[in-house]
């Protein structure tokens, strides 16, 4: 499948509006912080949600390829060496291999640390992705904060053709630009499993938000630490699952950690248990993992509601002992209608307006991330003896400066940064 390239535009169109945005992370960076290490910051794979030492007796994702369509990935981090193979950059050199993120808020960074992260550093307390042994293909879309569709389209598609099971897209946009659409279609046809995040502006419109409402994707909305809706997170009746989305600690581009709140680090977990169902069951078809990541959900339910889907994330479940092979289709082809949502629940309407979408559609919407519905802040790390202190969030330690650019200093620099 070939889409053609485009120049990537920095600014919305007159007539796209509001209507070309997607939402989803917001971003308030912070210096690099220090104190204790990043593992034990790691909530959602603690012994009161995921579990992750008991899942990965069953499963590491190892063999299993993840596509990161997004900012890039930085190849530096040393949570990440070893686990990033070569991808392809969309927007800038190809020759990068996607393997560079200059975005403000380290997305696709964060986004793979989450999926892959080894943990190896800190003295094996960095940042523990929840499929550690999976491998990372980085493909980058986004020009820091926004990308067309057609540059998004591309990177699903050659996604798809370079031998991902699992693509991982935490951006998109609230028009269902045929392009994407056709580029997502492509990707099932070729057995793999798309997730997407739903967004973050639940408390601001709630909009609907593409990839993530086509059918068949994995849509995923977000929960907090004691496993309620996340109140700014999208709802409506594309929801899959629901997964982690706030105080969530990962990688960023400069070697160092961040911690941060959106729909697209729940889609991360999302994407990295799919990659331990592969893993286990690596004759399984996309549509049977899609089948065993619904079955196995936490308050599970037959038919999905519009905040939580069929339930929460619950990787341990997912790659346990299996009665039986589930059946080969994908389930969200043919889901059942959406129960209603909870009195005084965020609204599950969408309205992507008559005449602005009309207009909108006619205009070369952008893909973007506007981040004010979530925040990235920096995570603690190793004290420092220069350190610059900032204003934290209640309850968690003040960020601090870290000197830890050495080696990314060294690398060669590229056109695309």
């Amino acid at each position: 499948m070939r889409i053609p390239r485009a120049v990537p535009r920095r600014v919305l169109s007159r007539a796209g509006g509001a209507a070309a945005l997607a939402v989803l992370l917001a971003v308030t960076a912070a210096p690099a912080a220090a104190g204790a290490p990043v593992r034990p910051h790691e909530w959602p794979l603690d012994q009161a949600h995921f579990r992750a030492e008991q899942v990965w007796s069953f499963s590491r994702g190892d063999g299993v390829t993840v596509a990161v369509v997004d900012s890039g990935v930085d190849a530096g981090h040393p949570d990440l060496a070893g686990r990033l193979l070569t991808g392809t950059d969309e927007v800038g050199d190809p020759a990068d291999g996607g393997q560079l993120d200059a975005s403000a808020d380290s997305h696709g960074t964060a986004v793979a640390g989450i999926i892959a992260g080894t943990g190896a550093a800190e003295n094996g307390q960095g940042m523990a992705g929840l499929a550690p042994g999976a491998r990372v293909l980085p493909v980058r879309v986004a020009a820091d904060t926004a990308a067309e569709p057609a540059a998004l389209a591309r990177g699903i598609v050659w996604a798809a053709d370079h031998g991902a099971s699992v693509v991982n897209v935490s951006l998109g946009t609230q028009l269902p630009n045929p392009v994407l659409r056709k580029a997502v279609e492509y990707a099932q046809g070729k057995d793999v499993v798309v997730v997407a995040a739903a967004g973050n502006d639940g408390d601001g419109g709630n909009p609907e938000i593409y990839p993530a409402s086509f059918p068949g994707v994995v849509s995923v909305s977000g929960s907090d630490e004691g496993g309620a809706f996340w109140r700014k997170s999208e709802s409506g009746p594309h929801v899959t699952v629901a997964a982690p989305a706030t105080g969530i600690y990962s990688t960023n581009n400069h070697g160092q950690y961040l911690v941060a709140d959106g729909t697209s680090y729940a889609a991360a977990y999302v994407s990295a248990t799919l990659a331990l169902v592969r893993a286990e069951h690596p004759n399984y078809t996309a549509g049977q993992a899609i089948r065993r990541l619904i079955d196995s959900t936490r308050d599970h339910r037959d038919r999905p509601d519009a905040r939580t889907g069929y339930g929460l994330l619950d990787p341990l479940a997912a790659v346990g002992p299996v009665i039986a092979a589930p059946a080969t289709d994908n389930p969200l082809f043919h889901r059942p209608a959406p129960e209603a949502a909870a009195a005084g629940g965020p609204s599950t309407a969408v309205t992507v307006g008559s005449a602005a979408t009309g207009t909108a559609l006619a205009a070369a919407a952008l893909v973007w991330w506007r981040r004010r519905a979530g925040r990235t802040r920096a995570a603690p790390v190793r004290p420092e003896p220069a350190a610059t202190t900032a204003a934290a969030r209640p309850g968690r330690p003040a960020p601090v400066a870290r000197a830890a650019r050495a080696a990314r200093a060294a690398r060669p620099k590229s056109g695309a940064r």
